[in-house]
């Protein structure tokens, strides 16, 4: 039996081999295509096949958190695996997914889980809960983890640049985008996600112009102590923004993630981004 295991949603983005490596449970949010509902996991609802068929679909896509009974089934098990169970979910004020592991923590054994919300998507999300998950592998308890992640907090970031408004503002999620309309809509907005709120930062006109927005970023925050290289079905851009970075040197091994399909209804195709963690001043 493990000490502590690190459980999350399907919003933290992370990359299967470090899902892997700490063996994180992930509770898989949902897409609903009309009538079609379909798991978050990557099987079957994969990252190609949605970004392929949200460029025609009909109905715009919705999202919906994960059932209690699925939720409840992935904590049980976790608990029958580990002494200790840290949870971290996508944002309270963005999602129900928060309140979901909460009643289902009510339910199964609360005295031995404890639950985070993180504040972040995608990314910036991801990076927490990975250095939970060292900090576990290395003996941490409980309380010394959540004193870490959230002094952590403040340094997470997840900037985004949108290849349009179109899907954010259909999204419904994100006030001030829901109220562009007309030829705005051909506008590139480059986006802050940070303490739970979702903030324009600057709007642009072209590809390069959004690309060069997140590098000046990015060097503006640096140093980094971590860094992954966002995109949806732009995998080209995010090697050469990747590589627009080479001289940051985050002091971990930056990352580039295709975002999940359950932000991919809110972003569109064609987006970069940059989930990080500033380093300590």
């Amino acid at each position: 039996m493990s000490g502590i295991l690190l459980m999350t949603d399907s919003t933290c983005d992370l990359p299967v081999e470090m899902v892997r490596r700490f063996d994180i449970r992930i509770v898989p949010t949902y897409v609903q295509f009309g009538q079609e509902s379909l798991a978050d996991d990557g099987v079957q609802l994969t990252r190609t096949d949605f970004y392929r068929r949200i460029v025609n679909a009909p109905i715009h896509p919705t999202t919906s958190a994960p059932p209690l009974g699925q939720t409840y089934t992935i904590m049980q098990q976790a608990l029958n695996d580990a002494d200790h169970v840290i949870a971290l979910t996508a944002p309270a004020k963005l999602s129900g997914i928060y309140n979901i592991f909460r009643l289902v923590a009510e339910q199964t054994d609360p005295k031995r889980v404890t639950l985070l919300d993180s504040g972040m998507l995608s990314m910036g999300m991801g990076w927490l809960v990975i250095i939970a998950a060292e900090m576990a592998e290395s003996g941490a308890t409980p309380a010394e983890i959540v004193a870490a992640i959230t002094a952590l907090q403040p340094r997470a970031d997840v900037w985004a640049a949108l290849d349009t408004m179109l899907y954010l503002r259909r999204s419904g999620r994100v006030g001030w985008a829901a109220s562009v309309v007309g030829n705005f809509l051909n506008i590139k907005p480059v986006i802050r996600q940070h303490d739970s709120v979702v903030t324009s930062i600057t709007r642009v006109r072209t590809s390069q112009r959004m690309f060069n927005a997140l590098v000046d970023l990015a060097h503006q925050n640096a140093p980094l102590d971590r860094l992954a290289v966002m995109h949806t079905a732009n995998i080209e851009n995010a090697q050469r923004l990747l590589a627009a970075l080479a001289d940051i040197h985050p002091n971990h091994e930056p990352v580039i993630v295709e975002v999940t399909p359950v932000i991919g209804v809110h972003v569109g195709p064609q987006g970069l981004g940059l989930g990080v963690i500033r380093a300590a001043s």
